[in-house]
């Protein structure tokens, strides 16, 4: 039978929905503190160490080596079904807090968005694109298109019809992004830089020129700060567009950042493809401070939502999350709390290939830059 324990270990839920983070506190007496005291997540059922010894592998594990704190896992990965979390001692199987159970809901059906129309086709002329990349929209509900192979960013109505076009300066731009006065910041890649212009496309200035290298993300917070995925710099640059002085780096986490959107509450969400050896292919939302504090796809199942190589993501006013998937050619759709709900543009006439950019407008219609088809395609709810 097990020894009594002196520890102790709390949930904050005792049900959560797959995708959905669940937190635990633990304690114990500064005796039994160690750097490889851990906590371990079980199928229960399963194989447990129910009798303090090992009987097989933990589905989830972290190392907890304070005397208190708290321990969150995604629970993407794990099936619907009942776990038990236990906290032991030392890489070894002793307890040092009695096992908390607690269960996984399955996520409710979800009906995705249905394509709506597309324009654009591969060339050079006006309102033609070459491999389109990032997307935005401005309070107007224009769409804004780093295109990338024609050195220029194109701007259009909703419904295709081209506004204006941004050219002459940039090489190869990846991402787009605006703000509440609709000044347009470009990530200029090939120049390792981000150029600010004016709504109506006069060049304004440049940020980060001689600091950045390859970025491929931008995005403006509830703010006015500047954030840039620099990605060859492993980092998230920050910047003041009042002056354009640098902020502190965002580089909790960061794994070869991509794509860049506001959350909507001083913080933003940052797209990491997980190629460098220090991060995971996740979507990481980040405080105004820089402090990594949600997650979305990471540690998943391909079933349950798992990522390869995402590029790009955007957020509704209602919690979804739509997170472009060039290495499988759709868009996948989660709640910001994590849950997976589906994935689209995989069929029909709004087949996507390679997509790389995606932004949703103030009604909630969800653009898609489908770059391997040359193309931007509409997405929306079903009739």
């Amino acid at each position: 039978m097990p020894v009594p324990t002196s520890g102790t270990l709390t949930s904050d839920a005792s049900s959560v929905e797959q995708g959905e983070r669940i937190t635990f506190s633990y304690s114990t007496p500064p005796s039994t503190v160690t750097p490889k005291n851990w906590v371990g997540i079980y199928a229960d059922p399963g194989n447990g160490p129910v009798d303090q010894r090992y009987v097989g592998p933990s589905t989830l594990w972290e190392y907890v080596p304070r005397a208190s704190g708290t321990v969150s896992f995604f629970s993407g990965s794990l099936a619907p079904g009942n776990y038990l979390a236990f906290y032991l001692s030392n890489d070894g199987y002793a307890w040092l807090a009695d096992p908390v159970r607690f269960s996984v809901r399955a996520s409710p059906p979800t009906t995705p968005p249905v394509f709506r129309g597309a324009f654009g086709r591969l060339g050079a002329g006006p309102g033609q694109f070459s491999d389109p990349a990032g997307i935005a929209v401005d309070a107007r509900g224009q769409l804004w298109v780093a295109d990338t192979g024609n050195d220029r960013v194109q701007a259009f109505t909703r419904d295709g019809r081209l506004v204006r076009v941004l050219a002459g300066r940039l090489r190869s731009p990846q991402a787009v992004a605006l703000d509440g006065a609709g000044n347009v910041y470009v990530a200029d890649t090939g120049n390792n830089r981000v150029v600010e212009y004016s709504w109506w496309g006069g060049f304004v200035r440049e940020f980060g020129a001689g600091k950045l290298d390859n970025p491929r993300g931008v995005a403006i917070d509830t703010a006015g700060r500047l954030w840039v995925a620099d990605t060859g710099h492993q980092r998230v640059a920050r910047f003041d567009t009042r002056d354009g002085a640098a902020l502190a780096d965002v580089t909790e986490k960061v794994s070869s950042p991509q794509g860049v959107t506001s959350d909507g509450a001083g913080g933003a969400w940052v797209v990491h493809n997980g190629r460098a050896a220090s991060g995971n292919v996740a979507v990481v939302r980040y405080s105004a401070e820089g402090k990594a504090i949600a997650s979305i796809g990471y540690g998943q199942h391909s079933t349950f939502g798992g990522l390869s190589n995402p590029a790009d993501v955007a957020v509704n006013a209602g919690g979804d999350a739509y997170v472009v998937v060039p290495d499988y050619g759709w868009v996948a759709q989660f709640r910001v709390t994590g849950p997976y709900r589906a994935e689209f543009g995989t069929d029909g006439p709004g087949a996507l290939r390679f997509p790389l950019g995606v932004a949703v407008d103030p009604a909630g219609r969800i653009f898609v830059a489908d770059t391997g088809n040359h193309r931007i395609v509409h997405f929306g709810a079903s009739a």
